[in-house]
């Protein structure tokens, strides 16, 4: 989840497959926020980003190649993070949707900019040993999923406000419970991209409920609330929604965390 999850759904021929419509339905979401001007970022950063995704040498540090580009930019990680790589996934899903790049380049570049995230989201701890000051999440994202992108993302943007975010891509159900056995959170998030995955994501709210006794908030978005949120059945949980901010209230973490986030 993030602040404003994927905005727009792209379709695609019919016969295509379906893991590939599912991964243009993520990437295509309009990650960057609508009060947010995508002209008014930087277009030679926002090229130099592209081009370093695309790269398919692994010799250089891809945040690194970056670097000068950031400075002359005057861009900060965390601005390179809410805005500008979100807003070269789009590009990426528009340029798939006009059949300028393959499935293949697709999932390259999206892993690179993945890669460029983890990178510069090293220093924004919060978490994997449960050591925390403030509240805990969990972030969650159903089996055979591919989006992980726009999780990422907020998961960078949380622990930047000091929430300890604990991100468990593709999760079972058996170690879903082992894992909230052993950990304690104050909320759970997940994201989900499709509709053919609400089931998985059903079941995921179903374990953390009942593991915590109904005690444990969860807030589910992402890109299947994109098209006709109206038309996405309840599955128990507490809110649906792509509004950072409002998932964030309903799970009882505003305070200092939603005042954090208003200044991003």
């Amino acid at each position: 989840m993030q602040d404003e999850w994927h905005r727009g759904m792209v379709g695609r021929a019919v016969g295509a497959p379906v893991a590939v419509s599912h991964l243009a339905a993520a990437i295509m979401a309009r990650i960057v926020r609508r009060d947010i001007n995508a002209g008014a970022l930087s277009e030679p950063l926002l090229r130099r980003l592209q081009e370093v995704a695309a790269a398919t040498g692994r010799d250089q540090d891809p945040v690194e190649a970056l670097r000068l580009d950031m400075r002359r930019a005057r861009v900060n990680a965390a601005t390179l993070t809410d805005h500008y790589i979100p807003e070269a996934a789009r590009r990426l899903g528009c340029d798939w949707a006009g059949d300028r790049v393959s499935f293949a380049e697709v999932s390259i570049r999206t892993a690179r900019l993945q890669a460029i995230l983890r990178n510069i989201g090293s220093g924004w701890s919060a978490d994997d040993d449960g050591a925390r000051d403030g509240p805990a999440v969990l972030m969650l994202v159903p089996e055979g999923d591919q989006h992980t992108l726009g999780a990422m993302i907020a998961t960078a943007r949380l622990r930047r406000m000091g929430v300890s975010v604990c991100l468990r891509p593709g999760i079972g159900r058996a170690a879903l419970r082992d894992l909230l056995v052993q950990r304690g959170f104050d909320a759970a998030m997940i994201s989900v991209a499709c509709t053919q995955r609400l089931e998985l994501c059903a079941d995921l709210v179903k374990t953390l409920k009942d593991v915590s006794g109904g005690g444990l908030a969860v807030a589910v978005g992402g890109a299947v609330l994109l098209k006709d949120k109206d038309a996405v059945p309840c599955i128990g949980a507490d809110i649906m929604t792509n509004d950072l901010n409002a998932a964030l209230h309903a799970l009882g973490l505003t305070g200092s965390a939603a005042r954090a986030v208003s200044r991003v």
